[in-house]
């Protein structure tokens, strides 16, 4: 069988575990290769472990499964259209990152809370600004927290804010216990909401989900954090927003585009955190992915069901 492995970053070590793990099958390490050898390398793949250009796919007829070293799997949606004789399996990281977004979520919340961009901007004039900024300082306690979402993401985030004593609502397509589900409910809970949480993915459906009508029903003052996808929130309604007066501020670890162009005014807008998409970065991140293909490379060659299977239809 060939293998191709397409993650980018690979150390020595988790390259050896690889080559153990994948004696009698052919390997390449394609994500360092010139273009035209990692397309070939692609091309012959019948197994691919990593992210590359979904258009190179189509190129590789032999393909069988492609496991993706990320949660999202917005480009890699049409992988069967058109139909292929065998259908390729698609597998992501679902799960996989919900310590380390939530950590980054609460982080970035925590410090438009306490005033925490306004303190360091001053820390190096040596500007005293504690009258300043002490009137706006907020706490989670007894916050209103809507989570878009009901993944492992949000559940995290839930039960972390719960910890904090704020009371979070999951807001998801498809009825949950406990959360919300159709539009009229969420409208009326935006009404109410302190903190909004974006944690869906892209998907057709979701393209511009917190569009400014949306993000008007907010409550004054009230605070975004996105850490879903970036395809997902209206940019230029946020910053209208922002500018007005309407929104308390807002955290950003996923833009539309990314990288960010230098001309966003989202760069320089003194209510915004970036983040600049580092919320899913972990010590022992790449070990634990390869962890997660030589389990999932154990039930394919055992015909198995496959680990995070992603509907491409559904778009997640």
């Amino acid at each position: 069988m060939n293998v191709c492995i397409m993650v980018a970053g690979l150390g020595e070590t988790p390259r050896e575990r690889l080559r153990a793990a994948l004696r009698g099958h052919a390997v390449s390490f394609g994500s360092a290769l010139p273009e035209t050898e990692k397309r070939a390398a692609i091309a012959a793949a019948e197994v691919i472990f990593g992210n590359v250009p979904a258009a190179w796919l189509d190129a590789a007829p032999g393909l069988r499964w492609v496991q993706l070293d990320s949660a999202g799997v917005d480009a890699y949606l049409k992988i069967n259209a058109p139909p292929r004789a065998t259908p390729v399996q698609l597998t992501n990281l679902a799960g996989f990152y919900d310590r380390a977004v939530a950590e980054a979520a609460l982080a970035g919340i925590l410090a438009i809370y306490r005033q925490l961009p306004r303190l360091l901007a001053a820390q190096p004039t040596a500007r005293w600004i504690k009258t300043e900024v002490e009137p706006a300082i907020r706490a989670l306690d007894g916050q209103r927290v809507l989570i878009l979402g009901a993944g492992a993401i949000a559940q995290r985030l839930a039960r972390v804010l719960t910890a904090f004593d704020a009371h979070a609502t999951l807001f998801s397509r498809t009825a949950r216990a406990g959360s919300l589900s159709t539009a009229a409910e969420l409208d009326r809970a935006l009404a109410e909401t302190d903190l909004l949480i974006n944690t869906l993915p892209h998907t057709p459906e979701t393209i511009g989900f917190l569009n400014h009508a949306r993000l008007a029903r907010l409550k004054r003052d009230a605070v975004i954090c996105n850490v879903g996808r970036g395809s997902t929130l209206d940019e230029v309604a946020l910053v209208a927003l922002l500018d007005a007066g309407h929104l308390g501020g807002a955290v950003l670890d996923v833009t539309a585009l990314e990288p960010l162009s230098a001309e966003s005014p989202l760069w320089r807008h003194p209510k915004v955190l970036l983040s600049q998409h580092t919320g899913g970065r972990f010590p022992g991140e790449t070990d634990r992915k390869v962890d997660v293909f030589l389990e999932n490379l154990a039930r394919f060659e055992r015909g198995e069901p496959l680990q995070n299977s992603v509907v491409t239809e559904r778009g997640y």
